[in-house]
């Protein structure tokens, strides 16, 4: 159930922004969630990921990444989930300098409209 909102320089177009979101989400399904079909299949569709443009420069705050996750990942899960979406930026802006803040929230706190998702356990 992770939200995630990228935010790059302006002046990319829509088609590289999709490759970038596709990116972050695959990355960000696999470093949190890598068991995921197999127990809680339906919860795919609860990866949020909105990229949009920021008035800045790459390595001067920007790309930011915020992710919003649910409590109870291990530190592992973290730090390959930052590298992954650092892989995603080098791949798709040729760069690693990627500000990568990790949010948790409680699951409660994590609505989609009128239920929470189920709460995560490691």
């Amino acid at each position: 159930m992770p939200i995630v909102r990228v935010d790059i320089p302006e002046g990319y177009t829509d088609a590289h922004k999709e490759r970038l979101r596709r990116g972050i989400r695959r990355a960000v399904d696999e470093a949190l969630a890598p068991a995921r079909e197999e127990r809680f299949p339906a919860t795919g569709k609860w990866v949020y990921v909105s990229v949009r443009e920021a008035f800045g420069e790459i390595g001067d705050g920007l790309p930011t990444v915020t992710v919003d996750i649910a409590p109870g990942l291990p530190q592992a899960r973290k730090d390959l989930c930052a590298g992954l979406i650092r892989d995603v930026f080098e791949t798709y802006m040729n760069t690693r300098d990627v500000y990568v803040l990790l949010r948790t929230t409680e699951a409660a706190d994590h609505l989609t409209g009128a239920d929470a998702p189920p709460e995560r356990r490691p």
